[in-house]
């Protein structure tokens, strides 16, 4: 009975139900709960550290041992399980080890310790009193038995005895005193010391196992575990005997009795089960009616050997309900291809049609609800049951507690749906399964709009590969056949949905990411897409695709393509579905035809020109094919000027690719800017990103005449003349105006997803300004119409202007005044608002010159060696000093910093290959007279953030000139000291910080020069 037959103290199993809740629980402070858990972790470390002695317990222990003795049994009660556990095995082995305590010793433990706080409510003493117990009766009554005054009868009466309720006891009390019976009587079938020869053994625990069932019915679930866990060590006559007897008592037909006879099957095939209630085969599965009932805890008289309810509601998930769900996956993994019918009829009958119909308590509906979550916890193992577990019933009911936070399930609703994403994000597989139940059948196509969640949105983001074309295809049947769609409305909305739902799987794709599978997108993504807006005659729609509905897919395939060249390497995703999808929906005139047909045909040539092609090529080859694409979708799209900006791209073809001369010496290079400029104008998210890859590829094509085009625009007012200056508007305006009303009013919450539609503000008073004038003169215009329409005048007006009749009206006449005022409201309504007007011109030329700037900046890196780049510095000052919008002058300031970085880049100042590289395309003396220009243009504005940028720009210049011969800092110097002079004279007022960073960089270059 030494050390070697004692077995590792452990907690309960893990498959056990978990233990009644001794108190009810209340609500604790998080701060409280932190505090205690590091409180726990510095025991746990205190207990590693310090591993309680190890002492065999005496007989009538007093001082030092009585303390010793005490203090472990109070870490055995301990809610730490470490601490918990080393006590276990500090108090097992004091009585086990050696020879083992004497027995009065350890009648003494038994009585006065281990049964005795098995009673306890005590933080977790049940837990810890159970585990030495099962310990200590395996060595009692092991092969050896050497307590002759400790029989098993006298220990199991001393349990009862000290586990038995006397005196007047609180509710609490008793129900403590029934779990310690309870945790003593598994204690001796934990133990493995009931079947070794000894059936009476068995026969007296299960006596006071149905004896605590009957007395306390809510205890029934954690009897039943404990007879399920004692079948494990059962013959085959044995379990057969108990089985009867669990049926004579009434426990067959129960969510115990169906555990107790799954897991009997499972371990004897071949026994012989009563005839009722579950049949001679002993499968409650073959009887799902019964089965239902069962697991329902229905207290209908129906059914013979029906057990009573429990009495009480436990919020924990029987654990019956593993049980059944792993005999189905059993069968599955068998190989079994019914197995899948079977269970999808179980989960209609037993838990669809019982824990969700309409007439279900709201805790069955929990029970139902944590059932969920446990099949999708455990995905990988049941991912052959998955179909069946979105049930009709579950779903309306997810959706239902769902959709309002107050409903009494609302939070177990928001864990299960949670439990979806979850299972979606750890298998990607299951999406297809799972996402027809949640968008048909009971579900809704926009689920995520009714439950106020993302879930659709999130596992549409971990779709990928095959998964991902599946899903689209999912996706897609019920937005182009809508059945019993009551309007075109509704089937607009719903097709919306769809471009949302596909754009937002589109742009969860990293095109960087080699690792990820996005070859759907070519495959069926984009092609989609392309069909719905341009294809008609492959697309079988029910109601048919509205004008607006393509024009709401080409928006999110514009949107598509914004995010897919976000990378250059995404340049080929409009070229490839340009190639395949057929335009048939798209009416053309025979120019505009003719005119696409030699777009594509030049793209083609591109494309086939970086066949061979060095890499350096390549850059500019896409690039012009891709802008090529872009322009040809903006064809399809019914853009006025495409066709002439294909003209206008052939030029540049010819030019820049070709070298074909022209005969009319035009530069090539203010063309391609032009067209850059026009594409750049629009609040395009796309365009923007496409003129930024063409300008990088060409940027050493581009002359200082094509550069000048984007520097006039810097210069132009932040208002409706710079505006109409720049985009040369006339009377169109009016019915560009009807046009953006008209297209605000088709707009949409959702078309917030379609973020190539780039959004601008420039805040300022002088738009308000610009418009009161305007605001005047229309109010009294209107004061004219009214005053002409009713025969009167305002009341600052002129008495005389009385009507001269002051007879009333007749009907008709009183319906010609009613229509004479709804035609002058009518007109008043389409007058544009002036206000308005004058904020959205500020906001097209701020958002023009932040695009132009974002161009000057690829520009200045590009080549940042080029004269043409010094010729920026000027008119970026200039900017930032005439601008009206912070950001604007923040933004060019930027690009001056990205210059001098540029210059810096991989050269240092005075290095021989660099400034002989500059040598060649350098005028000194245009050098030193920008110096000086830079250094006037410092004079005319002191603010801090102009200051330091005049002095990054004055000392770019200063560099340029270093570089290509040291000598001319003598001429730099000359500039800085005339300017100086003319400061402290005050005839001009330039920052003190011009001439500190001038100290500054004289002071490295002196460093550099040593």
């Amino acid at each position: 009975m030494g050390d070697k037959h004692k077995r590792q103290a452990q907690d309960a199993p893990s498959g056990a139900p978990a233990a009644k809740k001794q108190a009810k629980e209340t609500k604790k402070d998080p701060n409280k709960k932190e505090t205690r858990k590091s409180a726990a972790a510095a025991k746990r470390a205190a207990i590693e550290a310090e591993p309680l002695p190890i002492l065999p317990f005496v007989d009538n222990a007093k001082g030092p041992e009585l303390k010793r003795e005490v203090q472990l049994y109070d870490q055995l009660s301990s809610e730490d399980a470490a601490e918990r556990l080393a006590a276990a095995d500090a108090v097992v082995s004091g009585l086990l080890m050696g020879e083992g305590a004497s027995e009065t010793t350890m009648q003494r433990h038994l009585e006065r310790r281990l049964f005795r706080g098995l009673a306890s409510g005590r933080k977790g003493a049940r837990l810890g009193f159970s585990i030495v117990l099962t310990e200590v009766l395996g060595q009692i009554f092991g092969e050896k038995e050497k307590y002759p005054g400790l029989g098993f009868d006298k220990v199991l009466e001393i349990l009862k005895l000290k586990t038995k309720p006397e005196g007047d006891l609180s509710g609490q009390e008793e129900k403590d005193h029934a779990l310690g019976l309870l945790f003593g009587l598994q204690s001796f079938v934990r133990a493995k010391i009931l079947f070794s020869g000894e059936e009476k053994r068995w026969e007296v625990v299960f006596d006071s196992l149905i004896y605590l069932c009957g007395k306390k019915p809510w205890l029934r679930e954690e009897v039943g575990w404990v007879v399920v866990e004692a079948l494990a060590q059962m013959s085959q006559s044995q379990a057969e005997t108990t089985l009867q007897r669990l049926f004579e008592a009434g426990l067959a037909v129960s969510p115990e009795g169906v555990g107790i006879w799954i897991a009997a099957r499972r371990q004897f095939p071949d026994m012989k089960f009563p005839p009722k209630p579950w049949g001679s085969s002993g499968n409650p599965l073959e009887h799902l009616k019964s089965l239902g009932k069962a697991l329902k805890e229905s207290s209908s008289p129906e059914g013979e050997g029906q057990a009573k309810q429990t009495g009480n509601w436990n919020p924990q998930l029987h654990f019956v309900w593993g049980m059944i769900v792993d005999q189905y996956v059993a069968g599955a993994r068998s190989g079994d291809e019914e197995v899948a019918n079977e269970f999808e009829k179980f989960w209609k009958v037993a838990v669809d049609e019982n824990l969700f119909s309409a007439s279900a308590s709201r805790e069955r509906k929990f029970w139902g609800f944590l059932l969920f979550q446990k099949m999708l916890t455990d995905a990988s193992d049941y991912k052959e049951l998955l179909v069946s577990v979105f049930s009709p019933n579950l779903v309306r009911c997810l959706i239902n507690h769902m959709s309002q936070e107050d409903r009494f399930l609302h939070r177990a609703a928001e864990k299960s749906l949670r439990a979806v994403q979850q299972m979606a994000e750890a298998h990607p597989h299951t999406i297809p399964t799972v996402l027809p139940k949640l968008i048909g059948g009971n579900g809704f196509y926009n689920f995520d709009q009714v439950t106020k969640t993302k879930t659709i949105d999130k596992m549409l983001g971990w779709a990928s590969g095959k998964d991902a074309e599946a899903v689209v295809d999912i996706l897609l049947k019920p937005a182009l056949k809508i059945d019993g769609c009551e309007s075109d409305k509704d089937a607009e909305t719903r097709r919306q949905c769809f471009g949302d739902y596909l754009l937002s799987m589109i742009r969860r794709v990293n095109v960087t990411d080699e690792s990820v599978d996005a070859t759907w997108v070519k495959t069926t993504g984009l092609p989609t897409l392309g069909k719905l807006s341009y294809s008609k005659k492959h697309l079988k729609c029910k109601p048919e695709l509205s004008e607006a509905s393509r024009t709401m897919f080409r928006g999110r395939l514009t949107s598509a393509f914004a995010h897919l060249i976000s990378d250059p390497k995404g340049f080929s995703y409009p070229i490839e579905l340009l190639q395949s999808v057929k335009t048939d929906a798209v009416e053309m005139e025979d120019e505009v035809e003719a005119a696409k047909d030699k777009g594509l045909a030049t793209m083609e040539k591109l494309l086939k020109k970086t066949k061979k092609a060095s890499e350096k090529e390549k850059v500019s080859l896409e690039a012009l094919a891709l802008l090529y694409a872009l322009v040809v979708f903006q064809l399809l799209n019914g853009e006025s000027d495409a066709a002439s900006v294909l003209d206008e791209l052939k030029l540049c073809y010819d030019k820049l690719i070709r070298g074909k001369d022209d005969e009319e010496g035009q530069d090539v290079s203010q063309v391609l800017v032009e067209i850059l400029l026009s594409l750049m104008s629009r609040s395009s998210l796309l365009l923007r990103k496409v003129a930024q890859h063409v300008f990088t590829a060409f940027a050493t094509e581009i002359t200082a005449e094509g550069l000048a085009l984007m520097t006039d625009v810097l210069g132009a007012a932040e208002s409706a003349k710079g505006q109409q200056a720049l985009f040369d508007q006339n009377d169109d305006e009016e019915h560009d105006h009807e046009e953006h009303d008209h297209d605000h009013e088709d707009g949409s919450d959702s078309d917030e997803l379609d973020s190539d539609v780039e959004m601008i503000s420039a805040n300022g008073d002088d738009a308000d300004d610009a418009a009161e004038d305007g605001e005047d003169a229309d109010m009294a215009a209107l004061d004219k119409a009214l005053a002409a329409a009713l025969d009167t005048h305002r009341l600052d007006e002129d008495a005389a202007a009385e009507s001269e009749s002051d007879s009333d009206m007749s009907d008709s006449e009183m319906l010609q005044l009613d229509e004479k005022l709804v035609e002058i409201f009518a007109a008043r309504k389409k007058t544009p608002n002036k206000k308005q007007e004058a904020k959205d011109a500020r906001a097209t030329v701020v958002n023009l010159k932040n695009r132009i700037l974002d161009l000057l900046e690829i520009y200045v890196r590009r080549v940042p060696e080029k004269a043409e780049a010094y010729g920026l510095i000027l008119p970026l000052l200039r900017c930032m000093r005439e601008t009206g919008t912070k950001q604007v002058g923040e933004r060019a300031h930027s690009v001056l910093a990205a210059f001098k970085k540029a210059t810096k880049g991989g050269k240092a100042d005075g290095d021989e290959e660099a400034g002989a590289e500059e040598k060649a395309d350098f005028d000194i003396l245009e050098r030193i007279g920008l110096l000086k220009e830079i250094h006037e243009e410092a004079a005319r504005d002191a603010s801090h953030a102009f200051a330091k940028a005049a002095s990054t720009a004055s000392l770019l210049v200063a560099s340029s000139l270093y570089r290509v011969d040291k000598r001319l800092v003598k001429k730099v110097a000359g500039v800085y000291r005339d300017t100086q002079v003319q400061w402290v004279m005050g005839e001009k007022k330039v920052a003190a910080g011009l001439f500190v960073d001038w100290v500054n960089w004289c002071q490295s270059h002196a460093g550099a020069a040593k």
